[in-house]
């Protein structure tokens, strides 16, 4: 990736040289538009991949508390953890792709290591409070062979109480957002209205 991304860099910058020099433009700006394109292809990857990266976390720890209930469920019906995220990886794919490949992941690298180490594994490239949350609470049930029915139920109500927390601050936030439009174009338009007509007939009499 990085290769990739200096040497589109170093290509845009040879190209504008040379398009510079067909048509000769000044060399003021042939380096100002090098710097520009230099600067484009260092920063923009970077921020569209965070930008990415980030909405994909925050889709995963949405739909985190659905996964909860269907591993409650099925650790319920008897199934170990191994055979339940091996048989969610299966059935999720219909549903939600980008799950589905998560837990196919982690049931291949359970396979590889233990499912201990695969859980750390999902933490460091996911590393949210959701995520953590649900790799602690399967660590304890490896490492003391407790029943988990009832955490996973109630870690996916607690993430989803969460969730609705974050949604109502979210919307919270909107208000003091919408007044700056409120201002700029309603209430300065209704200010012009208003004092235009004094204005003009202030104008004539003068």
């Amino acid at each position: 990736y990085m290769h990739f991304k200096y040497g589109v860099s170093v290509l845009g910058i040879f190209l504008i040289y040379l398009l510079a020099n067909m048509y000769s433009i000044a060399s003021s700006k042939m380096v100002a538009a090098m710097a520009v394109w230099f600067v484009t292809c260092i920063i923009f990857p970077d921020s569209l991949l965070a930008a990415r990266k980030g909405a994909r976390r925050q889709r995963i720890s949405g739909q985190l508390p659905y996964l909860l209930d269907l591993m409650a469920i099925c650790v319920q019906t008897g199934m170990t953890l191994e055979a339940t995220i091996k048989y969610l990886s299966l059935e999720l794919r219909a549903f939600d792709k980008e799950l589905a490949s998560l837990l196919a992941k982690l049931d291949d690298r359970a396979q590889i290591v233990s499912l201990e180490r695969a859980l750390d594994e999902l933490y460091e490239k996911l590393p949210t409070s959701e995520i953590r949350s649900f790799v602690m609470t399967l660590k304890q049930s490896l490492q003391y062979g407790s029943s988990i029915y009832q955490v996973l139920t109630t870690l996916a109500s607690d993430i989803r109480d969460v969730n609705m927390l974050a949604a109502e601050e979210r919307i919270g936030k909107l208000a003091a957002k919408m007044s700056l439009p409120l201002i700029v174009f309603i209430m300065m338009p209704i200010v012009v209205i208003i004092l235009a007509p004094a204005v003009m007939r202030f104008m004539d009499h003068v």
